[in-house]
């Protein structure tokens, strides 16, 4: 029960973190949106804030855009919101498993054996956390397409293509988001190793890893309890992280042409031709559903990590083999 009403407070917590967040991204677009030229971007709900409307009731009608968004999808440039959020959440997904699987190993390893996989992590990671994911995304665009043509770059036009052969399976779409997920793990993968690395080297001198050496137990027992000891900081570092994770799938979306929710924000502002000079355009509605949906992606994250980390912390009354 105990455990039940912490988890029902994390929620509780997260649930405020994300309204207010919305309120003041919903401040922000719709003060833009009195001051500059609408894009309608095709059928899409419309939303025409009167002369005389107060700015609480221009930021309400972004909440009930949204909500009519998620109830019931519209169109934009022929596709539907909900393949938009699909399409990005799939890249998430998969980046966040290869992530968090070599992660913990090439951690764990670095920090039980040390060793070359030690200094390779401790080499790398200071390296490629100053590189931003689109640089990492172009060096891979020349060498994975350009010179070896092993992985595909453009995912609508890759997954148009099968459509129209009649060859699209689900090992498309994976082969078509190779280069993006392998881009997002490479670019964060080290950062996270080592810090699970460190995690491990601190732990391993405790008396109770000391004790289980001295009994002889095997490596691999003993490796997964210090994993255990260490996963529970892991996922808060992971949490926090999560948000930098986001930020460069977006970039990595407009990059690999993948129509999803960055791909969605890039169209839904910018400059355009207005007559015989340029303006500057957006639809409202759609910036601040690709924003409330990422902020979500974030609440779920954050919920499920922080609910993770209750049961999994020692201190929190669970118990370790």
């Amino acid at each position: 029960m105990a455990k039940a009403g912490a988890v029902a407070r994390i929620i509780t917590r997260n649930l405020l973190i994300l309204f207010l967040a919305l309120l003041v991204v919903g401040t922000i677009i719709a003060g833009g949106e009195l001051r500059i030229e609408r894009n309608d971007l095709g059928k899409v709900y419309k939303f025409y804030p009167k002369n005389e409307s107060s700015l609480p009731d221009t930021i309400s009608s972004y909440f009930s855009a949204t909500w009519k968004f998620l109830r019931d999808p519209p169109e934009v440039r022929g596709e539907s919101l909900d393949t938009f959020v699909v399409k990005s959440f799939a890249l998430l997904v998969l980046t966040e498993v290869f992530l968090l699987a070599i992660g913990l190993f090439l951690g764990l390893r670095a920090g039980y054996y040390r060793g070359w996989a030690d200094k390779a992590v401790s080499i790398l990671a200071p390296t490629f956390s100053a590189m931003p994911s689109w640089f990492i995304g172009v060096v891979f665009l020349f060498l994975f397409y350009w010179k070896l043509s092993l992985f595909p770059i453009n995912f609508e036009g890759t997954i148009n293509w099968a459509e129209v052969h009649g060859t699209l399976s689900t090992s498309t779409y994976l082969r078509a988001l190779a280069l993006p997920v392998l881009t997002l793990v490479f670019s964060s993968l080290w950062e996270y190793a080592f810090n699970v690395r460190n995690m491990i080297v601190n732990e391993r001198n405790n008396s109770y890893v000391l004790y289980d050496v001295a009994r002889g137990l095997p490596e691999g027992r003993i490796m997964h309890k210090l994993l255990k000891t260490a996963l529970p900081a892991f996922l808060t570092f992971t949490t926090y992280n999560f948000l930098e994770i986001l930020t460069g799938m977006m970039l990595i979306e407009v990059i690999f042409n993948i129509h999803g929710l960055g791909y969605l924000m890039a169209i839904s502002f910018g400059l355009t031709r207005i007559g015989d000079g340029f303006g500057f355009a957006y639809a409202p509605e759609l910036l601040f559903f690709a924003t409330a949906v990422m902020m979500l992606f974030y609440f779920i994250n954050a919920v499920v990590m922080e609910g993770l980390y209750l049961y999994l912390d020692p201190r929190s009354g669970g118990e370790m083999q």
